[in-house]
């Protein structure tokens, strides 16, 4: 496991607390955003055997994301 991958693991550990003032964690998801928009990793992966493997700690990535940035209903 990566140092990234663990500081993901850990923050989604302790998601009760995210807000948009941690910014630790923000560095941490700002982090592995990047790679997956730069197409250096990605959510789910093809596993070889004609299956798919979701990298569930991206997956968390993404979804701390939302909890530190303000969302609004779109129109």
């Amino acid at each position: 496991m990566s140092e990234l991958e663990a500081a993901i693991e850990s923050a989604w550990e302790a998601r009760d607390g995210v807000t948009p003032a941690s910014s630790d964690v923000r560095k941490i998801v700002d982090e592995a955003l990047a790679l997956l928009d730069s197409g250096k990793a990605r959510v789910a992966e093809p596993d070889g055997s004609g299956g798919w493997k979701v990298n569930q700690w991206l997956k968390k990535a993404v979804l701390l994301s939302f909890r530190l940035n303000d969302n609004v209903p779109m129109p």
